[in-house]
């Protein structure tokens, strides 16, 4: 089961661990079912590896000026604190897992 990533925790997250963060923005709409799926098999698949989170809805509005998102979905993944790459778009297991595995390698 994902987590929720609410803004008051997401310094402390970013910081807390060496393994990269992987954050998802989803509006609840009619692909948010399937995004949200295609995340948390990501999460079980990249087990230790990865820590994946989803962006708080309540508070995704407010929150989207501050990490330049222009729309959803968006996956933003961190690594040392800083974000290193970000998945703009609609996205199958196949192109979310990919997207991870080639950030993941780079690192």
């Amino acid at each position: 089961m994902l987590k929720v990533l609410e803004p008051q925790a997401f310094e402390v997250e970013l910081q807390s661990d060496d393994v990269p963060l992987l954050v998802a923005f989803l509006k609840r709409n009619e692909r948010f079912r399937g995004q949200y799926s295609a995340l948390d098999e990501a999460s079980v698949r990249f087990g230790a590896r990865l820590r994946c989170f989803l962006y708080d809805t309540d508070y995704l509005d407010m929150e989207l000026n501050r990490f330049q998102v222009k729309g959803t979905p968006t996956f933003l993944l961190f690594s040392d604190g800083r974000e290193v790459d970000r998945l703009i778009g609609e996205s199958d297991r196949e192109t979310l897992e990919d997207f991870i595995r080639d950030a993941l390698d780079r690192k």
